[in-house]
């Protein structure tokens, strides 16, 4: 997971992933079929890892802004770890799902699917409890969080100043509310 996380997705090669793990390319193959099964189980890992959590965040009881606070707190973040590299490893496989197979791509639009109804459900929860200030669609809100959070991670990933990506993610958000 770190290796892809790290590294560009397109140009890591399994003997390089087999070197670092310390396992054998048969052994690799044994356990994940393909390059595809290994990049399908290494997001699945992320996911469970550190895309649930923010799951568990968007469906807290906090008000909208206690919420919205720990959010950008998570996405400017170095992640679940102290040593985890910067950015989202969700966001880098999304960015080139070109470069991915079927399963793998499958799967990232599945990852897609759900943040998207998790961010939609967390604005709906809000505009019922009058915390949502902006006017737009719960739809709109959800990509436009989205678009946002994906933005900082690329950013973040670039090695840009995590204080500065805080801040501009802020002032993006500034006006949900």
């Amino acid at each position: 997971m770190e290796a892809y996380w790290k590294g560009d997705i397109g140009s890591l090669s399994l003997n390089e992933i087999c070197r670092r793990s310390g396992v054998s390319k048969p052994g690799l193959y044994r356990e994940f079929s393909n390059e595809d099964g290994l990049m399908k189980a290494v997001i699945v890992r992320y996911q469970e890892q550190v895309l649930n959590p923010v799951q568990q965040m968007l469906q807290s009881e906090n008000s909208f802004r206690e919420t919205l606070d720990s959010l950008v707190s998570f996405a400017t973040s170095t992640g679940c770890q102290h040593d985890s590299p910067m950015g989202c490893l969700f966001t880098k496989m999304r960015e080139s799902r070109t470069q991915l197979g079927e399963a793998t791509r499958a799967q990232v639009y599945l990852l897609e699917e759900q943040a998207l109804a998790a961010f939609r459900q967390w604005v709906e929860r809000s505009k019922a409890k009058g915390e949502f200030a902006a006017d737009m669609s719960s739809e709109f809100a959800a990509t436009y969080i989205d678009a946002q959070i994906s933005s900082a991670s690329s950013q973040l990933a670039r090695g840009e100043d995590p204080k500065i990506v805080k801040k501009i993610l802020s002032v993006a958000f500034s006006m949900l509310g």
